[in-house]
């Protein structure tokens, strides 16, 4: 019975591959595409719908800002039987409200949108280059915290640069000396928030060991294991909130005495009125609550480094 060979039409001349070995840059090259977690990547990549949600997050502190002047504007303007600063209060509160509303709405419906898109491209791009599916899982959880750094870290961070800042300068309208005694609660809080930064970064990365392994840890089915994983994670946790517990604590006593200097020089003033020393305490409140939001920022942003280093890993 004949026998039907194949005839080769064409040789494929190309070269045998070079082995991995022999090519130690293949070895260094990634295994999957990282870009995506990367902030200035994600950034550009919603750029438009990112802006739009901050620049009505401005609005809307601008307009907080307005509210201690409003406010003692009122209170002089009602203690001489007038009424045009209530008005401007009420403007002022209303305004406020809607604007918080919009962005509230808008901002929540796109952050939700850029994360289904982060977790899904991560999700396939590691599995394709080999990652386990506990690391993934973990992986997946963790890389939220990318899209909340543009949700909550980055608002935290304008809400706090408007309190410091706006306070300020709205402070320096009143009394320069006010401006003094508060620019000096800068100086600790410079050198407590480096401080803490280093601390967090080291809690945060022990935590995420801990985090990356818990699919693998229910997995097992070990009670044991099980509960010393979740007693380990619990002590991570603990050890963040006792840090930022000793941080606010050293901070509280900086700002008791920055509240009493104030105290003494707005009641000094020669040409003070009751509705401006109000607006004073409201502008020294919402400056040291500006100072009280760095240490959760800082928090935040030693999580965030540590996680993008480890979505920066091929396994």
């Amino acid at each position: 019975m004949p026998i039907d060979i194949p005839v080769i039409s064409h040789v494929d001349a190309s070269p045998i591959p070079t082995p991995l070995k022999s090519n130690p840059s293949a070895i260094r090259r990634p295994m999957f595409d990282t870009s995506p977690f990367r902030l200035k990547t994600l950034f550009t990549q919603n750029r438009l719908g990112i802006l739009a949600t901050y620049t009505l997050f401005a609005i809307e502190n601008l307009l907080r800002l307005a509210q201690p002047f409003a406010l003692g504007w009122a209170i002089n303007d009602l203690l001489n039987e007038q009424m045009l600063g209530v008005g401007m209060l009420i403007g002022q509160h209303v305004l406020h409200l809607l604007v918080g509303l919009v962005r509230q709405v808008y901002d929540t419906r796109m952050f939700s949108a850029i994360y289904s898109a982060l977790a899904t491209q991560m999700i396939v791009s590691q599995r394709a280059s080999g990652v386990d599916v506990s690391r993934v899982t973990a992986r997946a959880s963790l890389s939220r915290e990318f899209v909340e750094f543009f949700e909550h870290s980055i608002p935290m961070l304008m809400k706090v640069g408007f309190s410091v800042a706006g306070s300020v300068i709205m402070l320096a309208w009143y009394d320069w000396m006010i401006v003094a005694c508060c620019l000096a609660l800068l100086i600790p809080a410079a050198l407590l928030s480096h401080h803490y930064s280093k601390w967090t970064r080291r809690l945060s990365r022990g935590l995420h060991d801990e985090l990356e392994k818990e699919v693998d840890v229910i997995h097992a089915q070990n009670e044991i294991d099980i509960r010393n994983h979740f007693d380990e994670v619990a002590r991570w946790r603990i050890k963040l909130s006792n840090a930022e517990a000793i941080n606010f604590g050293l901070m509280e006593c900086f700002i008791l005495g920055a509240i009493v200097a104030v105290l003494f020089r707005a009641c000094h003033l020669s040409t003070v009125q009751a509705g401006d020393i109000f607006a004073v305490f409201r502008y020294l409140m919402l400056l040291l609550m500006g100072l009280d939001g760095l240490p959760r920022l800082i928090q935040q942003v030693s999580r965030l480094r540590d996680v993008s280093s480890r979505l920066h890993k091929p396994t």
